[in-house]
């Protein structure tokens, strides 16, 4: 019988909120239970290889969090992140893990790996919970602002992600101040028409279900939420906030007894809103699997994004991407 083959994720433990060492001992304490196909290798500076039980790729700068991002790529080609994107474009890694500057991350990597044929620009694409399945956003922070194209182009990537995960027929909605078709800027106005004309073809793969007010979304309506890169970062970070201000009250406001009580179902809740449980961001869009964590990702959170870089690999996100947006007729 053959087995199945090595998926090789490349952990950058340099330039976050976190120390590498926290990092390092996440990602080496998560190697323990994976399955023996799949490899984690470190990347970061030399100093940390005495405390690693994983493969260390050595490198000898780090990209601060603060650092302008044009300029840290040019000027730290040796840094774990720049390293890191060079070790996926050559395949020497099969997806690449990193929690810090998301400008540089995204910057290096359309210079590295490039865009898929057919797509502008890379999206920042997030999973988030709601009351049916899991809710794939983007653009979540790659692009402050887009045009129509840009947002149709998300739409159909979003799309491609839920077939790769079992959505049959996945069903798109556009973030929107109303769900009138006429509601908000002229770019959102035209990628409604599009989305719609689209979502009528022969050949297509996703239903649209138009505009989506902030208030619903949770309701779980949709597959994906479209939006551009700044309105999809406020979005979850708002959404991220108010799920740790609900499960902190909660926790705050139960005695010892009624807590134990209702354990089930705090544990229940707190799976569902708590970040951490969900993984970091894949920049989907250009020809590689990238994962963003949040610059101060937890242990847990870090290991998220991990298991999500092996998840993303092993459905073969990459090839359905390709096989849906470009054998599509002109």
């Amino acid at each position: 019988m053959q087995s199945n083959p090595e998926i090789r994720i490349g952990v950058d433990i340099m330039g976050s909120d976190s120390s590498p060492e926290l990092l390092l001992h996440a990602a080496s304490d998560l190697s323990a239970s994976l399955p023996a196909n799949v490899k984690l290798i470190a990347i970061g500076h030399p100093r940390f290889e005495h405390l690693s039980k994983l493969p260390l790729k050595a490198a000898s700068e780090t990209i601060e969090m603060q650092d302008a991002p044009l300029i840290a790529i040019r000027r730290k080609k040796d840094s774990s992140l720049c390293v890191g994107l060079r070790m996926l474009r050559e395949k020497e890694i099969d997806a690449f893990v990193s929690a810090g500057n998301t400008g540089a991350l995204v910057s290096y990597a359309k210079v590295t790996l490039a865009m898929l044929p057919g797509l502008m620009r890379p999206a920042l694409l997030a999973i988030l919970p709601t009351k049916r399945n899991p809710l794939v956003v983007l653009d979540v922070g790659a692009n402050l602002q887009c045009k129509a194209t840009h947002l149709v182009q998300f739409a159909l990537v979003g799309a491609a992600y839920q077939l790769a995960r079992g959505v049959k027929m996945p069903s798109v909605g556009l973030l929107n101040i109303g769900s009138e078709a006429l509601k908000g800027t002229s770019e959102l106005r035209t990628a409604y028409q599009e989305l719609q004309r689209l979502s009528k073809e022969p050949e297509a793969f996703f239903r649209f279900a138009g505009n989506i007010e902030g208030k619903i979304v949770f309701d779980g309506n949709v597959d994906v939420l479209v939006t551009d890169g700044f309105t999809g970062n406020v979005f979850l970070k708002t959404a991220e906030g108010l799920a740790n201000l609900i499960l902190d009250r909660i926790n705050e406001n139960l005695s010892g007894d009624m807590a134990q009580n209702m354990q089930d179902h705090l544990q229940d809740l707190h799976s569902h809103l708590h970040y951490a449980e969900y993984p970091g961001a894949l920049l989907a869009g250009v020809k590689g699997v990238v994962i963003k964590c949040h610059g101060y990702s937890s242990p847990e959170a870090f290991s998220s994004g991990i298991r999500e870089a092996i998840r993303v690999v092993g459905e073969g996100f990459l090839q359905i991407l390709q096989n849906k947006l470009f054998n599509r007729k002109a």
